[in-house]
């Protein structure tokens, strides 16, 4: 069946359009490795999901605007779409997007330590007498080992330690 020169041309927009997401997908993945460093096996893995979604992209593109008939225009409409997305808007995205990726992690960076601070404080606060208490505690331990087997010595023992820690504090 011909297909007309109006649909040839819809076609052929539908596949620059194709072909400019499938850079902008390539982008979204080369942000995050920039944002977010990883190791090799995790690329290949991210690698293997750039290429099922592209394949997946031009799967809908070919389905949805020729009803799955492959022409060779599709391939020339895509590879023009790359080329105009990456010429065009590629730099544009990837700055802009690392610069919010940079303003978000400051903002991040700045809740959690205001949020943390409180905890800090009283750590801060509170680690030296809880070093003091916890010395005292561990010579009173020693102390009682070294008692004996006698429990009353023991207890007699663990008595004055207790009664020091309570003097200390």
């Amino acid at each position: 069946m011909p297909i007309s020169v109006n649909l040839q041309a819809y076609i052929f927009l539908y596949s620059i359009a194709g072909g400019m997401i499938i850079a902008l997908i390539y982008d979204i993945f080369r942000i995050k490795r920039k944002a977010i460093k990883t190791n090799a096996i995790i690329t290949y893995i991210e690698d293997l999901i750039y290429w099922i979604i592209v394949a997946l992209v031009m799967l809908a593109v070919v389905y949805y605007s020729n009803e799955g008939e492959i022409r060779g225009y599709i391939f020339i409409g895509t590879g023009l779409g790359v080329i105009l997305y990456v010429s065009l808007l590629s730099r544009i995205v990837i700055r802009s997007s690392m610069i919010i990726i940079g303003i978000v992690s400051r903002i991040l960076r700045a809740a959690w330590i205001a949020a943390t601070y409180p905890i800090v404080l009283i750590y801060r606060v509170l680690r030296v007498p809880c070093l003091a208490l916890y010395r005292a505690f561990k010579k009173a331990c020693r102390t009682a080992r070294r008692a004996g087997r006698n429990r009353f010595a023991k207890a007699a023992l663990w008595g004055r330690a207790l009664k020091n820690i309570r003097k200390k504090i």
